[in-house]
C-alpha cells in the first residue's frame, strides 16, 4: 500500500486555510495546518514532510522567510509560494531563492494547475529522497572501512589513498585483473571533494583508436559518416567530477599525444570542431600492466606516464596478501548469505583456500565464495561444497609466500581426500581405510600425521 502524501498549508487568512486543504484532502493527501509561519516551523521539525504551501504575505514571518527556513535546514523540501499580490520581480526573487513555485491566489481560479504542480512537487521530493538514499548507500559502499585488508601494503594503500581524496592530484593505480583496481578509483572519487559530480568511466582498451577518440572528445554532427548529431565525450560528461582511464596502456600511441595536452591545457575539440571547450576534471588510470615497463619498451609515452602518475599505487595480488584472504572470505561469505541465515566455514577449509595462488584474485575469491554459498544446502560449509573445478586447475597450486610448494600441495590434497572418506564412511576409520585402498594402521597414521580430529571411534 503506497502512503499518502504529506503537505503542510500555512495561510493566516482562515477561510484560504481552509479552502487550500479542503481541495488537497479532496485529492487524498494528509494535510497538516498551521495559521502562521512559526507554527508552520514546528511542524516541519516534527512531521516528516513532502511539499509545504504557503502563503507570501503573513505577520511575524512572511513565506519568503519560511522559504529560506526551509531550504536551510531541508533543502530538498519543495515550497510552493501563494499570494494574492503577485508581481514578476517577486516571483523571480521567489524562484531565485529556492521556491518550487510561485502561485496567485485564489487557487480555485485554476485549480487543476495548481493540483499539477502538487503533484509534480511530491514527485519531486520523493525523487530527491531516493537520490539522497542511493548518494548515501554509494558513499557508505566506497567508504575506507570497506576495503577490506589488514596486510602492511594494504594498510599503506588505506593511508595514501585517503591522503590523495583531498587533492586533484592524477593518481595511477596498477594491480592485477580482478585485484580491486575499480574499487580503489570509486573510493578515492566518493571521499574526495568532487564526491557529487560525475563519475565517468572509460575502457581504452575495449575501441579502436578513431572510436577511442570519439568516446573521449565527442564530435559534431556531420564529423563523419554516421555522425547524425552532436554528441558529448567522455571528458565534458565528467566535467567537475572524476574520469577513470580504465586500462590506460592499451591506449593507441597517436592518441597519447592528444591526451597529453588535454591533460597540460585542460581543454579539448570535439571531432569536427575547432573551439576548444574548457574541462574541469580529475584523472584516476588503472591498467593491469607495468607502464614503466612499456615506457621503456616506447609502448607508452615517457611525458604521459608522468602526468598521469603523480601518485602511483600498486595493488599486491592475493597471493602476496594471503593473511587477508580468510577477512575476505568472511567478508563474501556476509555478502551473499542473505536469505541463507548465518553461514560459516570449516576451519581446515578457510585454511585451504588460503594455499590457493588465485590468478583472477579478489574477483575470483568472490565468485568462488558466492558460488559455494549458493549451492551449499548446509549452514557449514565443508571441503566437499567448494568447486570441484577449484582443485582441477593448474593455477591454483599451493602457493607459499608468492611461490609454488608441491610438497604442500600434495599433503593438502590428500588431507582432503581422506577427511571426505571419512565423513562418508560415518567416521568409521575401518570402513574409510577400505574406500582408500589402505590398511587401517596407514589411515591411522595419515590421521595423526595431518591432526585430523575424529568426530566418532570407528
Amino acid at each position: 500500500m503506497v502512503s499518502k502524501a504529506n503537505i503542510l498549508v500555512v495561510d493566516d487568512e482562515p477561510n484560504s486555510l481552509f479552502g487550500t486543504s479542503q481541495v488537497l484532502i479532496d485529492e487524498d493527501f494528509n494535510v497538516f495546518t498551521a495559521e502562521d509561519g512559526k507554527k508552520a516551523l514546528e511542524l516541519m521539525y516534527t512531521h516528516p514532510l513532502n511539499v509545504i504551501v504557503t502563503d507570501e504575505k503573513m505577520p511575524d514571518l512572511s513565506g519568503m522567510e519560511l522559504l529560506l527556513e526551509v531550504k536551510k535546514n531541508f533543502p530538498n523540501l519543495p515550497v510552493i509560494l501563494l499570494t494574492a499580490y503577485g508581481s514578476v520581480s517577486m516571483a523571480v526573487e521567489a524562484l531565485k531563492q529556492g521556491a518550487y513555485y510561485f502561485f496567485e491566489k485564489p487557487i480555485f481560479n485554476n485549480i487543476e494547475r495548481f493540483m499539477t504542480i502538487i503533484r509534480q512537487a511530491v514527485k519531486t521530493q520523493e525523487m530527491e529522497k531516493e537520490i539522497d538514499s542511493l548518494r548515501k548507500e554509494v558513499t557508505e559502499k566506497y567508504s575506507f572501512p570497506n576495503i577490506v585488508g589488514n596486510h602492511p601494503k594494504m594498510i599503506d594503500i588505506f593511508e595514501t589513498i585517503e591522503k590523495v581524496s583531498k587533492t586533484d592530484a592524477t593518481i595511477l593505480v596498477q594491480g592485477e585483473s580482478g585485484s580491486g583496481k575499480d574499487l580503489i578509483a570509486k573510493t578515492i572519487h566518493y571521499n574526495s571533494s568532487r564526491r557529487e559530480k560525475p563519475l565517468v568511466t572509460v575502457n581504452c582498451g575495449a575501441l579502436t583508436e578513431s572510436l577511442l577518440t570519439t568516446e573521449l572528445f565527442g564530435h559534431k554532427r556531420g564529423a563523419f559518416t554516421g555522425a547524425v548529431k552532436d554528441t558529448i565525450g567522455r571528458f565534458q560528461a565528467a566535467h567537475e567530477g572524476t574520469l577513470v582511464l580504465d586500462e590506460i596502456s592499451e591506449i593507441p600511441v597517436n592518441l597519447q599525444k592528444t591526451l597529453l595536452r588535454v591533460i597540460e591545457d585542460k581543454e579539448f575539440e570535439r571531432v569536427g570542431e575547432s573551439n576548444p571547450t574548457k574541462v574541469d576534471v580529475r584523472i584516476i588510470s588503472t591498467t593491469n600492466r607495468n607502464l614503466k615497463e612499456e615506457v621503456a619498451k616506447g609502448n607508452f609515452r615517457e611525458d604521459l606516464y608522468y602526468r598521469l602518475s603523480i601518485v602511483p599505487i600498486r595493488i599486491p595480488p592475493l597471493r602476496e596478501r594471503v593473511s587477508d584472504i580468510p577477512l575476505l572470505i568472511n567478508h563474501f561469505l556476509r555478502k551473499y548469505q542473505k536469505g541463507k541465515g548465518s553461514i560459516r566455514m570449516e576451519p581446515e577449509v578457510m585454511e585451504q583456500l588460503k594455499t590457493f595462488s588465485w590468478p583472477g584474485n579478489i574477483r575470483e575469491l568472490a565468485n568462488t565464495i558466492q558460488q559455494t554459498v549458493v549451492l551449499s544446502k548446509k549452514n557449514t560449509i565443508t571441503i566437499n561444497d567448494l568447486p570441484p573445478l577449484l582443485f582441477s586447475k593448474e593455477d591454483h597450486v599451493p602457493m607459499k609466500e608468492g611461490k609454488i610448494d608441491l610438497s604442500k600441495m600434495v599433503s593438502n590434497l590428500e588431507k582432503k581426500w581422506i577427511l571426505s572418506k571419512l565423513k562418508e564412511a560415518g567416521w568409521n576409520q575401518e570402513k574409510a581405510a577400505k574406500q582408500l585402498g589402505i590398511t587401517r594402521k596407514m589411515l591411522t597414521n595419515r590421521v595423526n600425521k595431518y591432526h585430523i580430529k575424529l568426530r566418532k571411534d570407528g
